[in-house]
């Protein structure tokens, strides 16, 4: 068969299609190496599009499981040469203070401690005492790491917990408001507010705090006591006030990126009133960022802020971490820095995959296995 095709100029072109269809087919094997790859999308025998799941070591991934543990190895080795740097030790931090020591018996002491070994046997000596899930004794008490630091957990918690809690409650609303008043007097106003507490040290909030709250108005203790539950609501203020001015800006900024897409307008022409939009569709859409931030201030909290415990004397971990460094006890420090680490490391991971986790599910899209 054949077919006669003219062109513009009026010259006949002639095909033989039969032969073109005989002649086998030719694929270009780089072109489709370069081709992205398809996904395979899984139906169940109802007709609905699913996911196949994977084992949960392949959810995880291997790469971050290294990554994370060239992290902590890192962080671990590190604090550990920057505390055997100083030229004193816990034996001329401590037990020369409380009582004169002959040279005899600062080395007998030294001796008793391991700290006459030299640096590289103390190194691996405290990585094989790790591996076996010992982290050692304090220097200083005697007692186990696992133990002091499991005494000082519960303080540091319920900082967190109530400075995260009234963060969230003050700075969420508030943030959102401020965006829906942009450019009126009550926003530019906050937003001064704002900007002094981020310019305000902790340290200078808690003294301030501590100055006027305790010693001139008499209104709540001065140093912390245990089963005194107003002593928390000093350390709380204070973390409260800078958290809370950053919190607002970021809120305020994330609902005015909001407020400026289609779909606002789209609501307001449905008749929904500006609080129903705040609250069920805006504060939604920006949570992913909102979580990011949070965990990061989960993990600075729960490390311990050692400023502001230390000022109040709020027995937590930070606070402990201050005294491990004063006296040069460098098994409760190491082992303070590899729980922070640790927490810090399994807080970002989560989070991120929490975050792919729900831009999946809101934008209704979905991730298939090849």
């Amino acid at each position: 068969m054949k077919i006669d095709k003219r062109d513009c100029s009026g010259t006949v072109e002639t095909r033989n299609i039969k032969v073109m269809a005989e002649q086998p087919k030719t694929r270009n094997i780089k072109a489709m190496a370069e081709q992205p790859k398809r996904k395979a999308l899984l139906v169940s025998k109802e007709g609905t599009p699913h996911i196949k799941q994977q084992p949960w070591y392949r959810r995880i991934g291997v790469w971050p499981l290294w990554r994370a543990l060239f992290v902590l190895w890192l962080v671990a080795t590190l604090t550990f040469l920057l505390m055997h740097m100083t030229q004193d030790d816990v034996v001329d931090m401590v037990f020369s203070q409380q009582q004169s020591l002959s040279v005899a018996m600062q080395a007998e002491k030294r001796a008793a401690l391991g700290l006459d070994v030299s640096l590289g046997m103390q190194y691996v000596h405290w990585w094989a005492q790790l591996l076996q899930g010992n982290l050692g004794q304090s220097l200083v008490t005697g007692e186990t790491v696992v133990r002091i630091i499991s005494s000082k957990l519960p303080a540091t918690l319920a900082l967190m917990v109530s400075a995260i809690a009234s963060t969230i409650i003050i700075a969420l609303p508030l943030g959102l408001w401020l965006a829906h008043k942009a450019g009126r007097w009550p926003d530019r106003l906050i937003r001064g507010i704002t900007l002094l507490g981020n310019t305000m040290p902790n340290f200078f909030t808690a003294l301030l705090l501590l100055y006027m709250v305790a010693l001139q108005w008499d209104l709540l203790p001065v140093v912390s006591r245990q089963g005194d539950w107003r002593s928390i609501i000093l350390p709380t203020l204070t973390l409260t006030w800078s958290m809370s001015a950053k919190y607002i800006q970021q809120v305020r900024a994330l609902a005015l990126e909001e407020l400026q897409k289609p779909y606002i307008m789209g609501l307001r022409s449905r008749g929904l009133t500006w609080f129903t939009i705040m609250s069920r569709y805006v504060s939604l859409a920006i949570m992913p960022p909102l979580l990011t931030l949070l965990a990061l201030s989960c993990g600075s909290l729960l490390g311990g802020v050692t400023i502001v415990e230390s000022i109040f004397m709020w027995d937590g971990i930070g606070k402990m971490a201050f005294d491990a460094i004063t006296a040069r006890d460098y098994p409760v420090l190491q082992a303070y820095v590899l729980w922070v680490s640790i927490f810090y490391v399994v807080l970002n991971y989560s989070v991120e995959r929490w975050q792919q986790h729900w831009q999946t599910k809101v934008s209704g899209g979905c991730k298939y296995e090849v």
